[in-house]
């Protein structure tokens, strides 16, 4: 996935939105200082689930390892949440990371930025769900499980048909799956019973026959899937375009059913898997940071504006060393990759591009996106949580002020929407990006 953001707003009629060009803010009149608005649900009780044990049971053997008599030292490229976690878990094996990170901010696809009046613009709307037991695990290693802010237990929906309204599936507080099948079963608003049946009745064998059946209808698109499973087509107007933009930003008749039914297998199986929790702050301070504090006590490094020109081999094919932009070298014992995969492609050693598992990555292609914030002067009404837009172009939307602790404001809204698939915007103005976005919000 490629992220890039969008800075530009526009005026509507009855709302008042803040200007963000190129970078420069126009001050907004009279804005509050912030307080703290959003509400915190308690954690989920991971700790007796399987996957959150395994995750423990993976951490907890690199952790216990024997000491190397040698330590290595890791070159790793890129300071993204892939790049930061892997030189924190090799340094509890007791090895010595040397991270290195093209541009002057931490998080990659997590990466923020702030701007002259001191506010976050960051490159993604970024929800952890319960069913993430390795971050998890990561979080509480970190000691900074607090600074999750667990929203209720539900999948908001727009409207389409109802302007600022919104239907809910609200999970109870009940075992696996059947906390899935009673919020199904309650939201009467976009399925009807007739549909809901012959869903559930599509969704039976990945339930069944698990991740072997799940893994198998890789071949299969979103949309081919549920003709050949017999599912309503509404099904997928209601639910599937949202939930593919929202996994992959990409529509239905484009995306592997697998991406589709592992969300759903786990969400199905797991009775916190959907519960959904937002970062109480900006990624690279609340998380990414405590990640870069944890490797380099330990002795590992981190090396900002080192970006990498290229991949030098020795006769073998074997990585010789990383040669840097600025002419600089890098040598370690072993070297990693934790690049997008568009960049990956480009820095690809010529002798590599032959070899089969190097050419599994020719069938990945990133997906621009825009990241558009909106500021108002005024307090929109809005759901302390994330919400599935259902719309053409929009793929989820939150109001950060009222979801998150660190832009919390109780006078105002900062809205922050994810526009995808972006490709035929990217190109554009922000000031048109942003009117559009604006338009299809409102409607």
């Amino acid at each position: 996935m490629q992220t890039m953001q969008g800075r530009a707003h526009a005026q509507t009629l009855n709302r008042q939105p803040v200007t963000q060009v190129a970078g420069r803010t126009q001050r907004r009149v009279g804005r509050s200082r912030l307080q703290v608005y959003a509400r915190d649900f308690p954690p989920p009780q991971f700790d007796g689930t399987a996957s959150y044990q395994d995750a423990v049971a993976l951490s907890t053997k690199l952790q216990n390892a024997p000491r190397p008599a040698k330590p290595q030292r890791v070159v790793i490229a890129g300071a993204g949440l892939a790049g930061l976690s892997a030189a924190k878990y090799l340094s509890d094996a007791g090895h010595i990371p040397i991270v290195l990170e093209a541009r002057d901010v931490l998080g990659g696809k997590v990466a923020a930025w702030k701007d002259e009046d001191g506010d976050w613009y960051e490159t993604g709307l970024h929800i952890f769900f319960g069913a993430y037991p390795n971050i998890q695990r990561l979080f509480k290693e970190l000691n900074i499980s607090d600074r999750l802010q667990w929203k209720s237990h539900s999948m908001i929906f727009a409207m389409q048909d109802k302007p600022g309204q919104f239907s809910r599936f609200e999970f109870p507080d009940i075992p696996a799956p059947w906390n899935g099948v009673v919020a199904i079963l309650r939201n009467n608003e976009m399925l009807s019973w007739t549909e809901k049946i012959k869903f559930a009745i599509g969704l039976l064998p990945a339930i069944i026959f698990g991740q072997k059946y799940v893994e198998e209808q890789d071949e299969l698109t979103v949309t081919q899937w549920m003709e050949k499973q017999g599912v309503p087509s509404r099904v997928n107007d209601e639910v599937f375009i949202a939930m593919a933009k929202a996994l992959n930003f990409i529509d239905p008749d484009e995306l592997s059913m697998t991406v589709v039914l592992t969300a759903l297998n786990r969400f199905l199986q797991e009775r916190h898997g959907s519960k959904m929790a937002f970062l109480d702050g900006a990624p690279p301070e609340r998380l990414c940071e405590p990640m870069v504090n944890y490797f380099t006590s330990r002795g590992g490094e981190l090396r900002m504006n080192a970006r990498l020109k290229q991949i030098v081999l020795n006769e073998d094919n074997s990585v010789k060393h990383f040669e840097l932009l600025n002419g600089e070298i890098v040598e370690g014992d072993a070297y990693m990759s934790a690049m997008p995969v568009d960049i990956m492609k480009k820095l690809m050693p010529q002798p590599w591009k032959n070899v089969p598992f190097f050419q599994k990555l020719n069938g990945l292609e990133g997906v621009p996106v825009i990241n558009i914030h909106i500021w108002f002067d005024r307090k929109l009404s809005t759901v302390d949580h994330l919400l599935f837009s259902r719309s053409e172009l929009l793929s989820v939307y939150a109001d950060m002020s009222t979801t998150c602790k660190e832009y919390s404001d109780d006078k105002a809204s900062m809205l922050e929407l994810v526009f995808a698939p972006a490709a035929d915007w990217i190109g554009r103005s922000d000031q048109i990006s942003a009117r559009f976005n604006l338009k299809v919000f409102q409607t």
